[in-house]
């Protein structure tokens, strides 16, 4: 499935393929106007976009809850809330359309159950070394290349 997807836009994936480091994570909160960074001002992850069409992203919270095995199986929680503040992490494969300059991710598995078998579209920018996901009115993602 994969494969085939991604054969259609072969030259331009070179330019995404790799991991990437997870700079900024960070949404406009509507109400005030302001920047939200749910996952701290320097969140850990990273994103990995492979040359056979696979990406893989995983994200943490820059100071994570610490938890004890023990305790984490006695603890109810808000799957929503925790992924929305914790961390998140889901796979799949992608397609680049680059006249729209849109990578779209094709959700197979992770934790964000309402994400499976959905396709997630993220509009993009390189610039050198940095990629920036989001559309820059109230969402963004910034990457530094880590490979």
């Amino acid at each position: 499935m994969g494969q085939s997807r991604t054969t259609k836009t072969k030259a331009p994936l070179h330019t995404i393929v790799g991991t990437w480091r997870l700079l900024e994570f960070t949404d406009l909160d509507a109400n005030s106007g302001k920047w939200v960074f749910r996952y701290g001002k320097h969140p850990k992850g990273y994103f990995t976009y492979t040359k056979s069409g696979v990406v893989n992203l995983n994200i943490s919270r820059e100071n994570p809850p610490k938890i004890s095995e023990d305790s984490a199986k006695k603890t109810a929680v808000n799957l929503f809330d925790f992924t929305n503040t914790n961390a998140v992490g889901y796979f799949g494969t992608y397609t680049v359309d680059v006249k729209k300059s849109i990578v779209t991710h094709h959700i197979t598995g992770g934790s964000l159950p309402w994400y499976l078998d959905t396709d997630q579209e993220r509009p993009f920018r390189l610039k050198g070394d940095t990629l920036i996901i989001g559309n820059h009115k109230s969402w963004r993602r910034v990457l530094v290349r880590a490979d």
